[in-house]
């Protein structure tokens, strides 16, 4: 049998709102007079704090942001805000779920995504996706984010199968990672197919053909 996983954010979910725009949205949450500098302060903090794997690189951020320019705000406060307005930005497509009930039926399925494990868990919860899947993983619990064929391994030992299959939305981080890692095959979700043709993917499918994926088995 065959698992399939996916990935999260711009693939299984689509952003209603720009990352700036959740930033400003977070900052208006609790009082505060959202910047330029402000924001690029914080993107390169965040950034900066997830990539070296920080306990919680939203919290640690938030606190790189407040001291920096001296804020009133709690940052935990900020970051719930930050992580709220972040879930609330997200959508599912309507044919996401009929397609996840399908091909379960014949298919293990999994959520494998860059991100921290409580704020992606916490879309799925959301979103009403986290009983859909047999496994979830999240690069910061495993301590490697994709392309890294480390996180895809693990991805194996959390749903053995005679092959597994990757649906993703960057040709690098996605694609090229489950390939050079062996995987059988992959689905490139992209806004606009006609922009794919040196991914390596499989298959490439918009997101309102989240349904076509059951084609590359």
């Amino acid at each position: 049998m065959a698992a399939i996983y996916v990935d999260l954010d711009g693939t299984l979910l689509q952003y209603e709102r720009s990352f700036a725009d959740i930033f400003d949205d977070a900052c208006a949450a609790v009082g505060i007079d959202a910047t330029d500098e402000y924001q690029q302060y914080h993107l390169e903090r965040f950034f900066e704090r997830f990539t070296a794997f920080d306990d919680d690189p939203y919290l640690a951020a938030a606190r790189d942001f407040c001291r920096e320019y001296g804020l009133d705000v709690d940052p935990a406060v900020f970051r719930d805000a930050r992580v709220e307005k972040e879930r609330a930005a997200t959508t599912v497509a309507p044919n996401v779920y009929d397609a996840l009930d399908t091909l379960s039926t014949d298919y293990a399925l999994g959520v494998l995504s860059n991100g921290v494990g409580y704020v992606q868990r916490g879309k799925l919860d959301a979103h009403g996706l986290t009983d859909r899947f047999d496994a979830i993983v999240v690069s910061h619990d495993v301590g490697a984010m994709k392309p890294d064929s480390r996180l895809f391994a693990v991805a194996e030992d959390r749903l053995p199968a005679d092959e597994h299959v990757y649906v993703g939305d960057s040709a690098e981080d996605d694609i090229d990672g489950a390939v050079d890692a062996g995987w059988a095959r992959t689905v490139h979700v992209v806004s606009d197919t006609a922009t794919c043709s040196e991914c390596r993917a499989d298959l490439h499918v918009t997101p309102s053909e989240f349904d076509r994926i059951g084609e590359v088995l």
